[in-house]
């Protein structure tokens, strides 16, 4: 088994501490990014794609009706992307 001198040794472990920390802080969305793309469940989607969402209404027990709601990616005025609602519906199980 090879030994390392321990100067050698702190000297390796200086080096990789503020590498984590800084893998740490970054962000896995790149800068900028929000005028590029619309973001949902950790997906990117571009200008004018289509998202349907499906959800059951929580708010009684009484009545089991799904909701269904279509959302357009939408460029707004200062050029940044957001979802915009197309429509909605709901039916009753």
């Amino acid at each position: 088994m090879k030994t390392l001198p321990l100067g050698l040794a702190l000297a390796l472990l200086a080096t990789q501490a503020p590498a984590q920390q800084m893998l740490s802080t970054a962000s896995p969305i790149p800068e900028g990014a929000e005028k590029r793309f619309c973001y949902y469940e950790g997906m990117a989607y571009s200008e004018d794609a289509f998202v349907l969402m499906v959800g059951d209404n929580t708010v009684t027990s009484t009545v089991s009706t799904v909701q269904e709601r279509l959302l357009r990616c939408h460029r707004e005025e200062d050029g940044s992307l957001k979802w915009k609602p197309q429509s909605t519906f709901s039916t009753n199980n």
